[in-house]
């Protein structure tokens, strides 16, 4: 049997059903700079820290008169989608409200600016969930989610076991860092936000839409002796 006594939450996909508010943002920005956004460049800068994607924006495409310009211009229109156009995923609130009715601590791991998260998880009303909020670029040698080290960070702040924390996340390539270093992954697939299900699926200890076939009781009756092999490992 399983046991949890923390647990990691991203937030854009996974708290909050934000992720197409990304790509409009993307697209609105791209046009703003007189350019047509194309799928190559979106995929190239999906898993990065948003300091990464302006710098590379700036540098390879001439977005911006700056890098600090870029990112100014980020901000004014994720600050303005998060409150207007944003909702909260369907289970969430139930989800956070069942952890912390339990006790469990809970952090937030993302790859977007910590400002940026607060202010959208305090829009509605979920940040008080929360006793941290982590950001990628500001931890250790700032690197994306392909590495584990934003979770070995959040990790240290929840003051929990590696065996007894869980991840939930909905970008694949967080999911498998996740898995990889040991944390057990509720891995969570929105049918509209284009991600590969069956990689999700592959690498979660539980797999949900939109929190439907996970709770605390589910977690709490998990199997850790029939853990099923990541691809790796099969």
């Amino acid at each position: 049997m399983s046991k949890i006594s923390g647990a990691i939450f991203d937030c854009d996909g996974t708290l909050l059903d934000s992720m197409s508010m990304w790509y409009d943002m993307f697209d609105e920005l791209f046009r703003s700079y007189g350019l047509e956004p194309t799928s190559e460049a979106i995929d190239k800068v999906e898993a990065m820290t948003i300091p990464d994607t302006c710098t590379y924006l700036h540098a390879e495409l001439g977005m911006g008169g700056s890098v600090e310009e870029l990112y100014d211009h980020v901000e004014r229109i994720v600050t303005y989608d998060y409150e207007h156009k944003v909702s909260e995923m369907p289970g969430a609130r139930g989800m956070l409200e069942s952890l912390a009715g339990a006790g469990i601590p809970m952090v937030v791991a993302s790859s977007s600016p910590s400002p940026f998260v607060r202010k959208a998880l305090a829009c509605h009303g979920m940040l008080d969930f929360f006793s941290d909020t982590l950001c990628t670029a500001d931890v250790r040698q700032g690197r994306d989610k392909d590495f584990p080290d934003v979770y070995l960070e959040a990790l240290d702040r929840l003051g929990t076991s590696l065996a007894e924390t869980w991840v939930f996340e909905d970008a694949p390539f967080a999911v498998r860092s996740a898995r990889r270093m040991g944390l057990h992954v509720v891995g969570i697939h929105n049918d509209h936000d284009g991600r590969d299900e069956d990689f999700i699926r592959s690498w979660s200890d539980i797999f949900t839409h939109n929190y439907d076939d996970v709770s605390l009781e589910a977690i709490h009756t998990f199997d850790d002796a029939a853990r099923k092999a990541t691809p790796e490992e099969a």
